[in-house]
């Protein structure tokens, strides 16, 4: 008997479609692999940024850092000296974000930086000291009224209570979660697998969906408002601590 080595056309019709699926399951397993990974990687920048604030609030009376002001200062002069990105690196022996920037080494989207998330998309413009780029970004509303800092002591969940989170992808080294939200337009979307990590108060990280760390306009704006139902992670550290 002569052995047939060729396909038949119906085999063919049969077999291309199967073949195709396959490769689309594939390239969407590998797609759901690297969100992943580069969501590990974000959220153990994320967890040193945590021991990084520990180790800062026991040397200096409980306090946490300044949240900056990128907008009304360079961030190598005034109170922006005193802000996260300059005074938490050194406690993991990386550089302040002042002095990448003076020998011109931007973190950049795409770099491997304690500042850079590897899920933040790329930006259009060209960073400097005076419009400089976050991928992370603190709580704003640590900070108390007219920039006085808040001790850790003041969040009444520290388990709870934001101190870093990912950012609005801007030149703001701080956010009150209203923009990274479903309410605001426009808004952020999440990085990772419908969420974004967050660093808090008592220093542990963690990834929450969209919908538990987004806020309204009027949550955003009194913290009352926020604390008056419980939730999984609050923005203002107590229902009395007003910006």
């Amino acid at each position: 008997m002569k052995r047939r080595n060729a396909f038949t056309l119906t085999e063919l019709l049969v077999v291309i479609p199967v073949i195709a699926l396959v490769g689309t399951l594939l390239l969407a397993s590998l797609g759901d692999s690297k969100q992943t990974v580069q969501a590990a990687a974000c959220l153990n920048n994320m967890r040193q940024w945590g021991l990084a604030l520990g180790l800062y609030s026991n040397d200096y009376q409980d306090l946490m850092p300044y949240e900056g002001d990128s907008q009304g200062a360079e961030i190598d002069q005034s109170f922006n000296l005193t802000a996260w990105y300059n005074v938490l690196p050194p406690y993991m022996n990386q550089t302040p974000l002042k002095n990448l920037y003076a020998a011109n080494q931007v973190p950049l989207p795409g770099s491997r930086s304690i500042f850079t998330c590897p899920s933040s998309p790329n930006i259009t413009y060209s960073p400097n000291m005076a419009n400089p780029y976050f991928s992370y970004a603190m709580d704003r509303l640590e900070t108390g009224q007219s920039g006085s800092l808040y001790p850790r002591s003041k969040a009444a969940l520290p388990g709870q209570v934001i101190f870093l989170s990912e950012s609005e992808n801007n030149s703001y080294s701080f956010t009150d979660g209203y923009y990274l939200g479903t309410n605001a337009f426009p808004s952020v979307p999440p990085r990772h697998l419908g969420g974004m990590n967050f660093v808090f108060v008592d220093g542990h990280a963690q990834w929450f969906s969209q919908k538990d760390y987004s806020r309204t306009s009027v949550e955003a704006s009194d913290p009352a408002v926020e604390w008056q139902k419980p939730r999984a992670l609050y923005w203002y550290p107590c229902k009395t601590c007003s910006k």
